[in-house]
C-alpha cells in the first residue's frame, strides 16, 4: 500500500495560484471514519475564501492547507465502527464546513466521518454527485427545515444561476412547491430551462414591484436583499431564509416577529438521511447545471475563476487521471 498520495495544498494563507499538487502522507481512518479514494470533487466560495485566509472558521488552520469540501469517489479502507459502509462502495458526500474539519477532497485520498457520506446512485456520475453534494444538502436545509416548505407552497429563489441557486429550484419542484426566480437578464434563459414559473430581472430595479405572488418561503441564495425588503411579498408566518451571515440579517431576526413573518440563516451539516435523499433525487433527475469540468491539475486557476468571476451552476473537479 502506497504510504503518500498527492494533493493540492497552500503552504500558507495568500494568493489562490500559490497552491500546488504536493505529495503529502497516506491519510489513515479513525474510530467512525472512512478513507475515499476521490474521483471527483467540486468548488464552492468557500475554497477561494479559505486559501486567502478571508475565512478561518470553515476548515482547520493546518498546513500544507488542502481545501475542497465536496467529494465522490470509491471507499478506500474502513476505521472501527465504521460498520455500515465496506470497502468498494461507491459515495458521495462532503466535509463539515467547521474548524474540526483538517483536511480536504482535493487530493486522491480524503477521510471523513461515515455518517458524512451516503451510497453514490449508479445512474449519476461521480462528477454530478460531488457537484450536488454541498449545494443539494444546503438547499434541502434551507427550504424544508429553515422554511417549513411543503407541497403546493410557492418559493422564491434570488441567485438562481449560481450553485445553491440552480440546485435549489430541482429541490424546491421535488418538495412539491412551486418555484419562481430572481437572476441577471443574461441568464433567465438558463434558469427558465431549469423548470421555474417566473423569472425576475435582479437588473431592473423595480423587480420587486413587478411580483405579485405570495410566498410561503424566500431563499436569498445571493444573500443580497434581507427580510425587511421581502416581507411585502411573504404571506404572514412566511420565512425568509439567507445563505450567508450579515448585518442585515440580524435586524430580520429582531424584526421578524413584528412583522409576523419567520427570518432564518441556514447553516448547512452533512447528515446521512439528508444525503440519502438528495441520492434518491439524483437517481429520479434531479438536475445539477454543471458549468465545466477541470482537471485537478488546473484546479487553483479554477478556484480563482470562481472567487472573482462566479459561474452559472457548478464547477466541478475531476481528480481521479486530473493530476
Amino acid at each position: 500500500m502506497a504510504t503518500t498520495m498527492r494533493a493540492l495544498a497552500a503552504s500558507a494563507y495568500g494568493p489562490i495560484e500559490n497552491s500546488k499538487v504536493v505529495e503529502l502522507p497516506m491519510p489513515e481512518p479513525g474510530p467512525g471514519e472512512v478513507r475515499v479514494r476521490v474521483m471527483a470533487s467540486a468548488l464552492n466560495p468557500a475554497d477561494g475564501k479559505t486559501l486567502l485566509g478571508e475565512v478561518k472558521l470553515l476548515h482547520a488552520k493546518v498546513f500544507p492547507l488542502v481545501v475542497g469540501w465536496d467529494l465522490s469517489g470509491v471507499i478506500d479502507a474502513v476505521g472501527p465502527g465504521s460498520v455500515d459502509l465496506r470497502v468498494g462502495q461507491e459515495v458521495f458526500g462532503f466535509h463539515a464546513y467547521s474548524r474540526a474539519t483538517k483536511f480536504g477532497a482535493l487530493a486522491e485520498y480524503t477521510v471523513l466521518p461515515a455518517t458524512q457520506l451516503a451510497a453514490k446512485p449508479a445512474n449519476v456520475s461521480h462528477e454530478n454527485a460531488a457537484a450536488a453534494a454541498t449545494v443539494g444538502i444546503t438547499a434541502l436545509q434551507a427550504l424544508r427545515d429553515c422554511g417549513r416548505m411543503t407541497v403546493g407552497q410557492a418559493a422564491l429563489i434570488t441567485g438562481a444561476s449560481g450553485g445553491v441557486g440552480s440546485v435549489a429550484i430541482g429541490v424546491a419542484r421535488k418538495l412539491g412547491g412551486v418555484v419562481d426566480a430572481v437572476t441577471s437578464g443574461a441568464n433567465a434563459d438558463f434558469v427558465r430551462g431549469l423548470g421555474v414559473r417566473t423569472v425576475f430581472d435582479r437588473g431592473d430595479k423595480a423587480w420587486l414591484a413587478q411580483v405579485e405572488e405570495k410566498y410561503s418561503v424566500v431563499l436569498d441564495a445571493a444573500a443580497a436583499f434581507g427580510l425587511l425588503g421581502m416581507r411585502r411579498i411573504l404571506v404572514p408566518g412566511g420565512t425568509y431564509v439567507s445563505t450567508l451571515p450579515s448585518a442585515g440579517l440580524v435586524g430580520g431576526f429582531l424584526l421578524a416577529p413584528l412583522l409576523r413573518r419567520r427570518c432564518r440563516l441556514v447553516m448547512v451539516r452533512p447528515r446521512r438521511a439528508d444525503l440519502e435523499w438528495l441520492a434518491q433525487a439524483l437517481r429520479k433527475g434531479l438536475s445539477v447545471p454543471i458549468a465545466r469540468v477541470f482537471p485537478i491539475r488546473e484546479a487553483a486557476g479554477a478556484i480563482e475563476d470562481l472567487t472573482t468571476s462566479g459561474a452559472r451552476g457548478k464547477i466541478a473537479i475531476r481528480v481521479d487521471g486530473g493530476f
